[in-house]
Formats: structure tokens, C-alpha cells, sequence
């Protein structure tokens, strides 16, 4: 766990902010007793379980008559719900696109689905960065922020000021390989990012690869070479320079200049 600062603007409520972070009431009553909250209370630092709960009720939903700051606990775990290898020869993952002739041009990959612990909130979005060892599309950069657009680097950008989902969900895609050695080899880091105070801060990531071969059935033509595993200080470290790279895979920018941390260190706050 670590802590974030937010601003709490004249005429907001203190839940209302604290809910775009995924904290429920109870959370949301924890956090307003904290110690880094006390400045909150106005006069009612008490013990935990003192102060009425009518008070901590009025001070969660009231709206705020001046501009403050609040400290948020942020304890993100991620889990996985799916890593499938999938070949698909009949309709093709991605087939070619109608009145075009000719087999499906993108036939194998892995079905991938990742998911955090927290309710979908709008302070927390994914972020995925992908490097390929082999790449046979020459248009396409070997590292980019996978999606990412309009100068944002998030996997979903979600439309009028929507919450992105709890869940990630992605199929990764290439043809098969034509020899030894020719498929694409694709390796991504996927991570939840909290957005507090102008921050994109990488909270917590998995890694995962595969490399496409030259069969067309399992497990010989999609060649698992990771499964999704928690991601590392180096990985984060790497991921971070592919971000401030800031290009998709289209070569459209993704923020290279956006406000990037690494995952705090537990305990600390983020100010």
C-alpha cells in the first residue's frame, strides 16, 4: 500500500473524490481517520471509534466549503482470469476485411485478461507496453504503448469521463510463422496506473510473452514463453522508457512527456 494526495475542490465531497479511487464507505471511513487525515476532522481528532458516526457520515458527503487536500490509500493487487493460446483458421482472429480474398491474415495468438481489486474507477486506468524480439511488420516500431492515442498512453479511453473496467481484456495477434524463427515474438507488460494531481503512477504489473511458430495447432504454433507473472522493479524501470519513447504502434504520440512515477515505495505518500 501506498498513499496518494488529491485535491478536494470547493463544492465536491469528500467520498465522491475518495470513490474515484475505488474506495468504498468503509474505506472511505478508514481513510478519513487516518493520521495523514487529521488536518480533516476540524476539531474531532479523536481516537478511531470515537468521533460519532453521524460526524464521519456529515464530513464523507457534505460538500467541502473551501479547496483541500485529502490523502488516499491505494492497495492494488492483479489477478489473472484468462492466458489461452488461441488458433483460430476457419474465421481467422482478425480475418481480412470483406470482398478481400485469400485465407484470414491474422490467425494466431493468446486470449489474455487481467483484472484488479478495486470497483472500476476513474483514477485508475491500464496501461500496456509491448516489445517484440521479431517483428515482421516493418511499419510498426519493435517497443510502443500498445492502443495508446491522443497523447494519452492508456489501453481504454473511455468517453465522457466514464470509469475504464475493472478488467482488461486483449488478443494479441500475428500470422503464422512461414520458417523457424519468423513469427512474431511478443512480449507485454500490463499495468493498472492511479491519475492523481497531474501523476500517471505505475502501481502494479504484470509481464507475459509468447512467440508465434510455424504450425497451425497448439502447442506448436503459439509457444508460451510466459505466463503472466508479477512484474519486477527492472520491468517497471523498462516499461517507464518505453512510455517517455511515447509512440503506439501506428507511430501516433502517447504522452512522452507526461507525468510518469514508478511504484511508490510502501508507506509513502505521493504528493
Amino acid at each position: 500500500m501506498f498513499f496518494v494526495t488529491e485535491d478536494v475542490k470547493q463544492g465536491e465531497s469528500l467520498g465522491a473524490v475518495m470513490s474515484r479511487f475505488g474506495l468504498d464507505e468503509a474505506k472511505q471511513r478508514d481513510t478519513l481517520l487516518h493520521k495523514h487525515n487529521a488536518h480533516l476532522r476540524a476539531g474531532a481528532d479523536a481516537p478511531q471509534g470515537i468521533i460519532p458516526e453521524f460526524m464521519w457520515r456529515m464530513l464523507l458527503t457534505m460538500p467541502v466549503v473551501q479547496n483541500v487536500k485529502i490523502v488516499i490509500p491505494i492497495d492494488i493487487k492483479l489477478s489473472v482470469v484468462e492466458f489461452q493460446p488461441v488458433i483460430d483458421l476457419k474465421n481467422g482472429l482478425r480475418p481480412r476485411q470483406m470482398g478481400a480474398l485469400g485465407p484470414p491474415t491474422l490467425t494466431h495468438g493468446v486470449n489474455v485478461k487481467i483484472k484488479h481489486n478495486l470497483p472500476a474507477s476513474t483514477g485508475l486506468n491500464w496501461i500496456q507496453t509491448v516489445k517484440k524480439m521479431n517483428n515482421p511488420d516493418r511499419s510498426a516500431p519493435v517497443e510502443f504503448v500498445d492502443v495508446g492515442h491522443n497523447n494519452l498512453p492508456f489501453f481504454i479511453q473511455p468517453v465522457n469521463g466514464g470509469a475504464p473496467p475493472a478488467l482488461v481484456d486483449d488478443t494479441p495477434v500475428g500470422p503464422v510463422a512461414p520458417r523457424p524463427g519468423a513469427g512474431v515474438d511478443f512480449t507485454a507488460m500490463t499495468t493498472i496506473a492511479v491519475l492523481a494531481r497531474g501523476h500517471i503512477i505505475l502501481a502494479a504489473g504484470m509481464v507475459w510473452s509468447f512467440v508465434i511458430g510455424t504450425a497451425n495447432k497448439l502447442p506448436e504454433g503459439i509457444m508460451v514463453r510466459q505466463r503472466p507473472r508479477d512484474a519486477t522493479d527492472m520491468d517497471f524501470r523498462n516499461q517507464l522508457r518505453i512510455l517517455k519513447l511515447g509512440l503506439n504502434q501506428y507511430r501516433g504520440s502517447t504522452g512522452p512527456n507526461l507525468d510518469y512515477v514508478l511504484p511508490p515505495s510502501p508507506d509513502s505518500v505521493v504528493p
